[in-house]
C-alpha cells in the first residue's frame, strides 16, 4: 500500500509543475532527474585526459555535463556538454591533477547528481618511436634517456635514467646506478600499465628488452616513467614512453578512489 501511495504522490508532483506555471505548454511536466552516470573512467594523455562512462538508459536523456575541479571535494565547475559517452579535456599543464564529475541531463532540463566515484587524473608527457642505441656501439651518445630533460644521453651520463645494452646476444634495458630502478611489467597495452608498483624492482638493474613488453622506471629524481618496446636488434631499441612530471606521483594512468559526493557548481571557471 505504501508503494502505491508513493507512486500516486509522485504522479501529483509530476503534473503539479504544469498547473502552477501559467507559461508552461507541456501536458505533463517531468521533474524527475536521470540517474547519475556510472562506470566513469579516465585515460591519461599528454596535456589531455580522456573520460568515458556507461550510457544512461532513460528514454528522455538529452546528454551529459562534465565538470572539473582541482580539489577532490570541489566545488566542481562546468567543462562542457556532450551527447556521447566520452569527453576529452584538453588540460593546460602536465603534472597537474584534475578531478572530474559527470552528470546526466534529460530533455526537460533535469540534471542528475554527479557520479558517485571521485575520478582524478594527472596528465603527463609521452613520446613514440624513440630510438636508443647500443651502449658499446658507435652511437653510444644516444644510448640513454633523461626523462626530466626529454633528451637522449650517453649511457653513463649522470643524468641518464635508463639505457639500452646488448650482452651475449641478449638485448637489455638497464638503469645506470642505485639511484634508479626498473622492472618488467610484461605484455600489456601501453595504457593498461596504470600505476607504478611498490615493489618488484630488478635487483640487478637489468631487464631483457622484449618487443611488446612494458617497463616501469623509477628515476633518480623521484619520478615514475614507463617504456614499451616496439622493436629491438643488436644496434638499437625503439620505444614508446610516458613520464609523470608530478614528483613522487606513481600515477602513470588513472586510478579510481571512493569519497564523499563532490559539491556541484554550474559556473564555468578556469581551473587550470
Amino acid at each position: 500500500m505504501r508503494r502505491e501511495l508513493i507512486a500516486f504522490a509522485l504522479g501529483l508532483l509530476l503534473t503539479a509543475g504544469c498547473l502552477e506555471d501559467p507559461d508552461s505548454h507541456c501536458t505533463r511536466c517531468d521533474v524527475v532527474p536521470p540517474l547519475p552516470p556510472v562506470g566513469v573512467t579516465s585515460i591519461t594523455g599528454d596535456l589531455a585526459v580522456y573520460l568515458e562512462w556507461y550510457p544512461n538508459q532513460e528514454p528522455d536523456l538529452d546528454g551529459y555535463r562534465v565538470y572539473v575541479s582541482r580539489d577532490p571535494y570541489g566545488p566542481y565547475t562546468l567543462l562542457g556538454f556532450t551527447t556521447d559517452v566520452t569527453y576529452e579535456h584538453r588540460a593546460t599543464g602536465n603534472g597537474v591533477t584534475y578531478y572530474y564529475g559527470v552528470s546526466a541531463l534529460d530533455d526537460s532540463g533535469n540534471e542528475s547528481e554527479l557520479n558517485d566515484e571521485v575520478i582524478y587524473d594527472t596528465p603527463r608527457p609521452e613520446g613514440f618511436d624513440l630510438p636508443l642505441y647500443e651502449a658499446d656501439g658507435d652511437d653510444a651518445d644516444y644510448s640513454g634517456y633523461d626523462f626530466s630533460a626529454f633528451r637522449r644521453r650517453h649511457w653513463d651520463d649522470e643524468r641518464t635514467d635508463v639505457f639500452y645494452d646488448w650482452f651475449e646476444d641478449v638485448p637489455y634495458l638497464a638503469v645506470p646506478d642505485y639511484a634508479t630502478d626498473i622492472q618488467d611489467a610484461g605484455y600489456a597495452g601501453f595504457d593498461d600499465v596504470t600505476w607504478a608498483p611498490d615493489g618488484g624492482w630488478s635487483a640487478s638493474g637489468y631487464v631483457e628488452a622484449i618487443p611488446g613488453h612494458v617497463y616501469i622506471i623509477w628515476t633518480r629524481d623521484n619520478h615514475f616513467a614507463k617504456m614499451r618496446v616496439v622493436e629491438v636488434d643488436d644496434r638499437r631499441v625503439v620505444v614508446d614512453w610516458a613520464y609523470q612530471e608530478d614528483t613522487g606521483n606513481p600515477e602513470l594512468l588513472p586510478q579510481r578512489r571512493s569519497g564523499p559526493r563532490p559539491r556541484l557548481s554550474s559556473a564555468e571557471e578556469d581551473v587550470s
